[in-house]
């Protein structure tokens, strides 16, 4: 995984220095975790699991003849994620990720949002530039990308436009997560090219995306509600959430007293609020593990986590070394 992951960072560093110095300098602060240009293993696993886990795909079943368009595949997806977080970065006003100044922290919010931009168009570029792939395949390619990109645009308009709403509907927090987080998923088994398997990859990496998305909600409702105040720092997640980012323990909590006038109520008046304050979030947290939810949500992970673990098998063989990594980075 080490090599192909070293692969992924020259063939960006190659692509970053195409452009201006003063925009490159940006683009590699953005891309890279440390002076060498690399990308940190660790923070792959934590922040993009879908390319953790088709990296190691990769050694399990790919061809040869595949591994250009793969990692040509998953160095866009990369390019185009670290373009959408820094947009994010500005917009939840997150002064600091992983002991490490945002972008337009640095920079300023106006030379961030270019940066950001620049990187929408370098994840195309990535594609249509590669010498090494034919035509067919890069139209093939760059209409997976699109659909991609303009799903997680659709998700992210209707995350905002749910987060000013003091009411939460489960189903909508499905649709947005749906287009925003889980495409990405499978995105990534899209790009695997074995007709007998895909139907069944793409439905892996669904629940996979499921699980994943299920579990960073609940780890960061969590740590949200154990803050002590606002100096601390918070993720770019725990950001969203206190700025009323609809996450999956408090729509659950919203559709179990949906019909609890007094639960109605209260709840409502904290999404009221322009942000949600962290007494708020204790309270939350609280009425989440004293009642029905919590245990639902528990059984909606353990489902997900042993139907994975089900189909794992159905792929090949060495799917053990699949199942091994996602245990690794705490996906099961």
């Amino acid at each position: 995984m080490t090599i192909k992951l070293n692969n992924i960072s020259k063939k960006l560093l190659y692509s970053v220095e195409k452009i201006e110095p003063g925009l490159a300098e940006m683009i590699c602060y953005q891309l890279f975790d440390d002076k060498e240009n690399n990308i940190a293993e660790k923070n792959i696993n934590i922040y993009h699991p879908e390319i953790s886990i088709g990296l190691k795909l990769i050694n399990i079943l790919s061809e040869e003849s595949d591994l250009i368009k793969l990692e040509i595949g998953l160095c866009s997806l990369y390019l185009f994620k670290s373009g959408l977080s820094i947009h994010e970065e500005i917009g939840a006003g997150t002064p600091n990720i992983n002991n490490k100044d945002t972008l337009w922290w640095k920079w300023g919010p106006a030379q961030a949002i270019n940066a950001g931009d620049c990187l929408y168009s370098m994840s195309r570029l990535m594609i249509l530039e590669e010498n090494n792939l034919n035509d067919h395949t890069k139209i093939n390619l760059l209409q997976k990308f699109d659909l991609l990109s303009n799903n997680m645009f659709r998700g992210k308009f209707l995350e905002l436009k749910n987060s000013e709403d003091y009411k939460i509907n489960l189903s909508d927090v499905i649709d947005t997560n749906s287009l925003r987080e889980i495409s990405v998923f499978q995105y990534v088994a899209e790009l695997f090219d074995k007709p007998s398997d895909n139907l069944n990859l793409i439905n892996i990496f669904k629940n996979i995306g499921d699980l994943y998305v299920l579990k960073n909600h609940l780890n960061g409702f969590n740590r949200l509600a154990e803050s002590l105040n606002i100096n601390q720092t918070f993720s770019q997640l725990e950001n969203e959430i206190l700025n009323k980012k609809k996450i999956f323990p408090i729509s659950y909590l919203f559709d179990e007293y949906k019909d609890s006038l007094e639960h109605k109520k209260k709840l409502g008046t904290i999404y009221m609020k322009r942000m949600i304050e962290f007494e708020d979030m204790k309270y939350l947290n609280e009425l989440f593990y004293s009642s029905e939810s919590s245990n639902a949500y528990e059984i909606k992970i353990e489902k997900l986590s042993q139907e994975i673990i089900n189909n794992l098998y159905k792929i090949d063989n060495q799917s053990s070394d699949l199942k091994s990594h996602l245990h690794e980075i705490q996906l099961l």
